[in-house]
């Protein structure tokens, strides 16, 4: 299953289950399962989109860098 299809399942879970009402004879969902099935695809996309932006950011910056083309030899300990 692919990732937005799994998140939303789970949120489509959650919002169902927050949407039922439970009686002694029976149970009522509050809300059209149609439209909470729509809201979780919603959510999903954005909370995956908005995911690999803000990794994205936080990714390293100099992912050229190699510490074994420094020169090391003339860094000096810092002054205490």
């Amino acid at each position: 299953m692919d990732p937005v299809t799994d998140l939303a399942t789970k949120i489509y879970t959650e919002l169902v289950c927050r949407n039922v009402v439970v009686t002694e004879s029976a149970a009522q969902i509050k809300a059209n399962p149609e439209n909470l099935a729509k809201i979780s695809f919603k959510l999903a996309e954005v909370f995956q989109r908005v995911t690999v932006e803000v990794k994205g950011s936080n990714a390293p910056k100099n992912q050229s860098f190699e510490v074994q083309d420094v020169d090391l030899s003339d860094w000096s300990a810092p002054k205490s």
